[in-house]
């Protein structure tokens, strides 16, 4: 897993780059973009990456030049050039899709805010060949560390206003605040006068990361630090760490109380809500008037919290729930194979320090036995 913290000094593609190179990502992946030839108003591409200091951090930055002559683009020629840099750097189909889908997520936002189809809103800044690079390289990259799962803290916006082509915005720009309504993205207010986040950055997470408000348990393996070309009284970096994930696991458990459903009913959901949980538990109790009822309880990861209650609104008669966080440690599972009566049994080793318990498969067994 890679964990991104831009609760602290925000997030930008570049930072994004940046942090990811400064992991250990081959950054021969972005220089392929300099060779990129053909594309309607670019004439030329550099990428080059340096060595910085932001504050008293070391971290690396990646500055992108382009020879570049543009009035903005509309939404299909940013599509129409994704397709065509995919084929020139050689991005495999999951960079591609993921950099498309972070691409389609500003032209929803920026199309919400202008009231604009899709395919046909304007992008000044935006529409820039440095947030084709931006998308697809961020997801080149994460696949040369071999590691797609992310997570992030919630997102540092900055303050006060920004000068754009459309005059004075307020901080967070609309296409910000419309990528975090649309996907969920938990944003935070900041006494930093500026523009920390960028719409680029947080379509990038929201298309690609879960977010904690309170990081999970890790071991660090790896730290890395991506800087932002602006100076703020704090250092603009954004810090991605590789981590080792603990065997203590955040989940959140949801619960809702029922006195009005029938078996039949209350089988069926648990079957439905068993798609999008770690544990079902169906517990029984008592309600008002001492009336019998169910209590539902429901154990899921945080990305499946909001799927989770909609099933429980869905397919049971409960009109609220209860949720809450939970720390839940479990052992470490591997799946051994050992000789048995000629044949062979599956034994499943659960280890926790200095602990071990084996159990062997009854399926094999029974097998092994009637052979």
């Amino acid at each position: 897993m890679i964990i991104f913290e831009p609760n602290f000094s925000g997030v930008s593609g570049d930072m994004l780059l940046g942090a990811l190179v400064d992991l250990g990502a081959d950054f021969a992946l972005l220089e392929r973009f300099n060779a990129v030839k053909g594309v309607k108003g670019l004439s030329g591409v550099e990428i080059r990456k340096k060595i910085t200091k932001k504050g008293s951090i070391e971290a690396t930055k990646i500055d992108i030049s382009l020879d570049e002559h543009f009035h903005g683009r509309h939404g299909h020629e940013m599509l129409e050039i994704l397709d065509q840099t995919s084929y020139s750097v050689g991005a495999s189909n999951w960079a591609i899709n993921k950099a498309k889908e972070a691409i389609l997520c500003i032209l929803e936002a920026e199309a919400d805010v202008h009231g604009a189809e899709v395919e046909e809103v304007h992008l000044h800044e935006a529409g820039s060949f440095d947030t084709i690079i931006d998308c697809l390289g961020f997801f080149m990259l994460l696949e040369s560390l071999g590691e797609k799962r992310i997570a992030s803290t919630p997102v540092c916006t900055g303050s006060g206003k920004v000068k754009t082509c459309h005059g004075l915005l307020p901080v967070p720009v609309p296409a910000v605040t419309a990528i975090a309504s649309k996907k969920g993205v938990p944003l935070l207010g900041s006494d930093i006068e500026g523009e920390l986040a960028t719409s680029t950055g947080v379509s990038l997470l929201a298309v690609s990361a879960t977010f904690y408000r309170v990081l999970p348990s890790f071991v660090p393996s790896k730290v890395g630090y991506g800087a932002g070309s602006k100076d703020f009284e704090v250092a603009n970096v954004l810090r991605a760490t590789m981590a080792e994930e603990e065997d203590l696991e955040e989940t959140i458990l949801i619960e809702t109380s029922l006195d009005d459903i029938t078996g039949e009913e209350i089988g069926y959901a648990i079957s439905k809500l068993q798609e999008t949980s770690k544990e079902v538990h169906l517990l029984q109790g008592l309600g008002k008037k001492n009336r019998p009822l169910f209590v539902l309880r429901l154990l899921v990861d945080a990305e499946n919290l909001d799927r989770a209650i909609e099933g429980l609104f869905e397919y049971t008669t409960t009109i609220g729930v209860r949720y809450w966080p939970v720390s839940r440690v479990k052992m470490k599972r591997t799946i051994e194979e050992v000789p048995h009566k000629g044949g062979f049994v599956r034994v499943k080793v659960s280890r926790h320090r200095n602990l071990q318990k084996e159990k062997i498969d009854f399926d094999d067994l029974t097998k092994n036995a009637e052979s």
